[in-house]
């Protein structure tokens, strides 16, 4: 049976009254539930059904739980008849109330006195930012609440009002992944038949317990009406097969579950009972489950030979499976995970249409700029095939087929450009000078930011409102952190290399010593740069220095599985780069050391005698002095005399690794530098100028084309629910760059607090500390 709202509720009501630790602490007395603007009150008697120990502030009715605050405290003591068993929590529903009224002890009304040091000895369940729970704040809120996606206008929030004993018998799973708004709460209200068929459809039990015999009737009779169906004589079996039919008034209902099969995922269950044994030539995957997954298996099947196949076959049969399973991406199966070979096969046939030609240039920094420019999409395509795998078997016929179109690829690009760089001099230079102190100014060094990760970043931003210009830059030799991270900082003058025994690794000019992370720390501070951790935005005036995302760390933990961490990486970045630039820096270079490979199954193995060499790692090795190879060399960025052994193509000198680098090839030598610069007044970003306030009114001035923006006045920037305005409510900026707010409560003047700029997403883009009324 699936979980309803109301079900939910009344479990997180009981778990507060578990927040304690035993041992150390007493259980809670009671839960005191307190609601200032009675905007649960409509539906207590309907949870009291499923809590028995429930019981409400209110005029004396004890066969509804019902009585003033000292029959309550009664409850509590177990001193009346129908207060709950011992070791029961008692919840104290208090509509009216709020939790200050109860801590105001000395102003509190007599007739709550006796309820006051309730709140000592028992729980108020309250929200984590210390107000009260809302119908609204727990359906949004991620601690404690359901996380769910709510409109936040005014009239989605009096259709919830509405909406709210409809509500709470609701599935929780058929509200996850949807947006809910006015139109879908007042559709509870008034709903469709086909909407209520659907509901029903998916988990008959719980549409049955979540509906009175009055609303079940009802449903009967319009489904008789509508669709020529009575759920009672025919059952869901027979709807399946007539949803499956999709004539008449059916195809309506079969739209309507195409839309949005994530919200009936039940129906999957009555669809594989009602298909044919014998499928005829009629009966498709679009409409039988049973179908798409025999398709899913054959084209398992099919990847699986190419696996192992010359890449002119693999290219040639991955075409055809794509002609063939692309339709399926358009059912309803693909958005219930249930077509998952066939979303991969995608961007697997986006890798294996590019990989058919090998561009060419006259010189590396020709070559790097094409791939730059277009050449790092084919990576992309091959990181979005490997985040696409599912089970085990599905990861051996993808993945291997894979490796056949997208090594070869790898290989000659990456030979192509080792034989441009031995033609220049066996060595690449910095294309751009080390970055200078100056106001406002503040590097992101991202470790391991690849080419097409760093796209990705950029989408994000501009999804956000901020916009980015993208440039490259070279990474070393080798490209490894211990060598190109402090080539890629503003302290690149003041280090030099050691020698081959260093494992790569820089020396400070001034004192000889190895650079350490506390000493690349003070060397910056010494520079004029601030050194930021990642909980600190700094000082905006000045310059500084920031290190974000663990790329890099994840690809060596977690090889090809890397590509499922991507998103959650550039999302951390995105939002780290927001904050900065809420902070008030105004101009942001972000930056890396090296990019990386990553294929399936392992880089092809390169032997290189060990005594060779006094380091060797994946890609590169520092060679002993007079000792030779067969494998190509090259100087050390920041030692000539030091050669360092660089395997051919994609070759690496240890078995296995998936995620390397160190060597020379596009991915990894060629790194992106994304630029980004605050708008000012006179245009550009949307930004806040001023706050103006005149008692409890303030006229807020922002600058940029802010149309689809809000203003909100709020005690901390990113939680909604800390709103000082009226309803918790931002106001859009309709017109001008002007726009007027008002604060609900007066009482708040004088009190420190942050007006915030609001992008159409309802994402904070700019904040200024404001003193309330002044």
């Amino acid at each position: 049976m699936s979980e309803s709202l109301s079900d939910k509720l009344v479990s997180t009501l009981r778990i507060a009254a578990q927040a304690y630790a035993p041992g150390d602490q007493v259980a809670p007395c009671a839960v005191l539930w307190a609601d200032p603007e009675r905007l649960w009150e409509g539906v207590v008697p309907l949870l009291q059904e499923l809590a028995p120990e429930l019981f409400v502030l209110g005029e004396y009715a004890a066969e509804k739980r019902s009585g003033p605050a000292l029959w309550l405290r009664c409850i509590e003591a177990r001193c009346v008849d129908g207060a709950p068993p011992s070791g029961t929590t008692p919840i104290f529903y208090l509509p009216g109330i709020s939790r200050e009224k109860l801590r105001a002890a000395e102003h509190c009304p007599q007739e709550l006195a006796v309820l006051v040091e309730l709140q000592h000895r028992g729980v108020v369940w309250l929200h984590t930012n210390g107000k009260e729970w809302t119908p609204y704040g727990f359906l949004v809120s991620k601690h404690g609440g359901l996380n769910l996606d709510v409109a936040k206008d005014q009239a989605t929030l009096d259709a919830l009002t509405g909406a709210l004993p409809i509500l709470l018998g609701t599935p929780v799973f058929e509200l996850l992944g949807r947006r809910l708004d006015g139109d879908f709460f007042n559709g509870m209200v008034a709903p469709d038949a086909t909407g209520l068929l659907l509901r029903w459809l998916s988990d008959p039990d719980a549409f049955l317990k979540c509906h009175s015999d009055a609303e079940w009737k009802a449903f009967c009779e319009q489904c008789k009406t509508d669709f020529r169906f009575d759920p009672v004589k025919e059952g869901p079996l027979k709807a399946a097969q007539l949803l499956s039919g999709r004539d008449n008034s059916w195809g309506k209902v079969w739209q309507r579950f195409a839309e949005t099969p994530v919200s009936y995922k039940g129906i999957v269950h009555w669809l594989k009972r009602a298909a044919p044994k014998e499928a005829s030539i009629f009966d498709t995957a679009e409409v039988w489950p049973d179908i798409n997954e025999r398709e899913e298996r054959a084209l398992q099947q099919a990847l699986t030979k190419l696996a192992d196949r010359p890449q002119h076959e693999a290219i040639t049969g991955i075409a055809e499976l794509e002609k063939q399973h692309a339709p399926r991406r358009r059912y309803p199966w693909q958005q219930l995970g249930l077509s998952p070979l066939a979303t991969a096969l995608e961007p697997l046939a986006h890798v294996a249409h590019a990989c058919q030609t090998v561009p060419g240039a006259p010189t590396p920094e020709a070559y790097a700029e094409n791939y730059a420019s277009s050449g790092w999409q084919v990576d992309a395509a091959a990181l979005a095939a490997m985040g696409a795998c599912g089970t085990q078997e599905q990861h051996g016929a993808l993945l291997g087929t894979l490796r056949s179109v997208y090594l070869p690829w790898l290989e000659a690009t990456a030979r192509q450009l080792q034989q441009l760089i031995r033609a220049r001099g066996l060595a690449v230079a910095k294309r751009a000078k080390p970055l200078e102190p100056a106001p406002g100014r503040l590097v992101l060094f991202a470790d391991g930011l690849r080419m097409d990760v760093a796209r990705q970043l950029a989408e994000q931003l501009a999804g956000a409102g901020i916009e980015s210009t993208q440039d490259w830059e070279w990474s070393t030799v080798p490209s490894v952190t211990a060598t190109a991270k402090a080539a890629a900082s503003p302290i690149a003058r003041k280090v030099q290399g050691g020698e081959a025994g260093d494992a790569f690794t820089t020396r400070l000019i001034n004192t000889g010593q190895t650079l350490t992370q506390d000493r690349f720390i003070a060397a910056l501070k010494e520079s004029g740069w601030q050194f930021l951790r990642s909980d600190q935005t700094g000082d905006p005036s000045g310059s500084a220095w920031t290190e974000a995302g663990a790329l890099d760390k994840r690809g060596h933990n977690e090889g090809w599985k890397l590509a499922r961490s991507v998103e959650t990486e550039v999302r951390d970045l995105a939002s780290r780069i927001s904050a900065l630039l809420t902070a008030g820096w105004k101009e942001m270079f972000v930056v890396t050391d090296h990019g990386w490979l990553l294929l399936p199954g392992g880089l092809p193995k390169v032997e290189l005698k060990a005594g060779l060499a006094d380091h060797r790692w994946g890609r590169c090795a520092a060679m002993k002095a007079e000792s030779q190879t067969d494998v190509p060399t090259l100087k050390w960025h920041w030692n000539e005399e030091v050669v360092i052994a660089s395997p051919p193509g994609v070759g690496c000198f240890r078995a296995s690794m998936e995620y390397t680098h160190g060597g020379i090839s596009l991915q990894e030598m060629v790194t992106p530098v994304l630029h980004i610069s605050r708008g000012g007044p006179s245009g550009g970003l949307v930004r806040l100028v001023e706050g103006k306030w005149t008692g409890a009114k303030c006229r807020v001035s922002v600058s940029g084309d802010a149309d689809g923006f809000s203003v909100d006045v709020r005690n901390h920037q990113a939680d909604s629910e800390t709103s000082l305005l009226a309803n918790k409510q931002a106001v859009k900026i309709t017109a001008g760059d002007k726009v007027t707010v008002f604060l609900d409560d007066d009482g708040s003047m004088g009190k420190q607090a942050e007006i915030v700029l609001l992008d159409p997403a309802g994402t904070v883009i700019d904040s200024l500390q404001t003193t309330l009324g002044e």
